[in-house]
């Protein structure tokens, strides 16, 4: 019997996922070794593993295999596997066609069966290295690869995946390492090109990230090279690879709108304003475009303009749950609750499974007091959302503010069990504990406080967590060490008016009266500006700006 094997030179793209995160999900070494069958000489069957029923079995397999009926190729395999469960060739062959058909599970475990049967067979270990990699399991991926590489240190698909594998888990270095030293077959995969180019990006080496991008050719191929330099802040780069393709198609509407999108990320307002409405002017316009040109509207201050593009967006997809949340946000920016409590409403009511929505909801009819329907919509998104650690916090808060404590402790308390991980929770329990203590409660005081810094130890970077033990140590008389949470605060959240009060407030206990002036110019000028100067993110493309 000839082996069945994955020739990775044969492979041909017939379809790339533009969205990097679709990429690295589904553009897996697997689809690319696995498309086409080729023969290499083969051993033959071992007579002493496999009876002559296996042997006609595998052979038979074989045949279909190469005719491209995979699913009678299985039977013929499973058949002679039962045959002969102990023959490395025929489990080899057995587990390619399982995976030509993205059975990767059982594929695994019949290519860990051969591996084990026949430890130096270095072709099946590179395909159960590629399946692992398929189904994520980075850590075994990369063993089984080191482990072929000790014996066959020169083996390039090896030494690709490897690549690719690292590059998964963060190992930059030895991304470039080893993706660096297969060009040739780098250059093949436009996946390899990106993430060979995201290591060099994040190793800081910007230059050698930008002529790794330039290596790719084909629309696809440049559309994902610019989401990969859109992504790591390259607005540069990402900006000149979609202008090379808008010569080709200067109407086509997605190009205007990822080109739109780079300008609004790199902070170039009125440059993606003006490629949305020629778009919109060209009679191409998606959701997308006028939700994206809602954005450019608010940040250019016209908020009535921004609403209407936003109600347009909707208009033109009804059942797009993001351009209800951008509404929603938009307007809880411009201090606009009522409308912003109706835009959630709507939403919600026109996607009643939306748990995303209802979270929203209830976190704007806590904002406006509505404590009793803000409890019933974070029960709903609870219901629809069991996953989601906001929605516990938010329904806490909510049962807390209605005058329920009880059921908001008890919803805190399960859900530090369930969502262990969540600094959200603590810190809104945490909250919610100050109020309490408030009445002179000095059990809830310190449980509040322990809340915080654990929270704080979760996530260092919280600007709330921060803002709260900044206040609580300035009641105990710590002031400089109020001062160095405050001042973490202001740095994380300029725009919180409260953090920079209570800044001033130490500062003034601290007797630096000039800091504190400034401090409470900055509080001032926060509390009378217009709501749209602080603006949020557009949910439509937080993704995209996301790594």
């Amino acid at each position: 019997m000839k082996k069945v094997v994955r020739d990775p030179g044969s492979q041909r793209n017939t379809g790339l996922c533009v969205s990097w995160k679709c990429a690295r999900d589904y553009a897996i070494l697997i689809l690319w070794l696995a498309p086409t069958l080729a023969v290499f000489d083969p051993p033959l069957l071992s007579q002493r593993n496999a009876s002559a029923d296996a042997q006609t079995h595998a052979e038979r397999g074989l045949q279909l295999a190469q005719e491209g009926d995979l699913n009678g190729a299985e039977k013929e395999f499973r058949n002679a596997s039962a045959l002969a469960p102990k023959d490395a060739e025929i489990l080899s062959s057995f587990g390619t066609v399982l995976a030509m058909q993205k059975k990767f599970d059982e594929s695994t475990v019949i290519l860990q069966r051969a591996v084990k049967l026949s430890p130096g067979d270095i072709t099946t270990r590179r395909y159960l290295a590629a399946n692992l990699w398929q189904l994520r399991r980075f850590p075994e991926a990369r063993a089984n690869l080191e482990v072929l590489l000790k014996q066959k240190p020169d083996d390039r698909q090896a030494r690709l995946l490897l690549g690719m594998v690292a590059e998964n888990t963060r190992d930059y270095s030895t991304a470039v390492r080893m993706l660096s030293s297969v060009p040739d077959q780098v250059r093949q995969q436009p996946e390899s090109v990106a993430a060979l180019a995201r290591s060099y990006y994040h190793l800081g080496q910007t230059q050698n990230a930008r002529n790794t991008l330039a290596q790719l050719s084909g629309i696809e191929p440049v559309l994902l090279g610019a989401e990969i330099a859109d992504q790591m802040h390259d607005y540069q780069t990402a900006e000149r690879m979609l202008q090379s393709l808008q010569t080709q198609s200067p109407r086509d509407a997605n190009l205007a709108y990822r080109l739109a999108s780079v300008q609004y990320h790199a902070g170039k307002f009125a440059a993606s304003h003006q490629a949305l409405v020629a778009a919109v002017n060209d009679d191409h316009p998606t959701w997308q475009i006028y939700n994206l040109l809602g954005w450019c509207y608010y940040r250019l201050n016209q908020p009535k303009e921004a609403v209407e593009a936003l109600n347009q967006a909707m208009a033109l997809a009804p059942q797009e749950e993001a351009n209800y949340v951008d509404l929603t946000t938009m307007l809880v920016a411009m201090n606009s609750l009522p409308a912003a409590l109706a835009a959630a409403r709507k939403g919600s009511d026109a996607l009643p499974q939306s748990g995303k929505l209802f979270e929203l909801r209830g976190s704007i009819e806590l904002k406006a007091g509505q404590f009793t329907d803000a409890v019933k919509s974070y029960e709903e998104a609870r219901r629809l959302d069991p996953n989601s650690g906001g929605a516990v916090a938010g329904l806490g808060e909510a049962q807390f503010s209605a005058g329920l404590p009880k059921q908001a402790v008890a919803t805190f308390e399960s859900g530090l069990k369930e969502f262990s991980k969540d600094p959200q929770i603590r810190l809104s329990y945490g909250t919610a504990l100050l109020k309490q203590a408030e009445g002179g409660n000095n059990e809830a005081a310190r449980k509040a406080e322990e809340m915080f810094r654990t929270a704080l130890s979760m996530a260092p970077d919280s600007a709330v967590a921060h803002y709260q033990l900044g206040k609580i140590t300035l009641e105990k008389g710590n002031v400089l060490g109020a001062i160095q949470h405050l001042e973490q605060a202001v740095k994380l959240n300029p725009n919180s008016k409260e953090a920079h009060f209570s800044l001033a407030r130490a500062y003034r206990r601290a007797a630096r009266n000039q800091d504190s002036a400034r401090e409470m110019d900055i509080y001032q000028k926060l509390t009378t500006s217009p709501p749209n100067s602080v603006s949020p993110v557009p949910h439509s493309i937080a993704e995209q700006s996301s790594h």
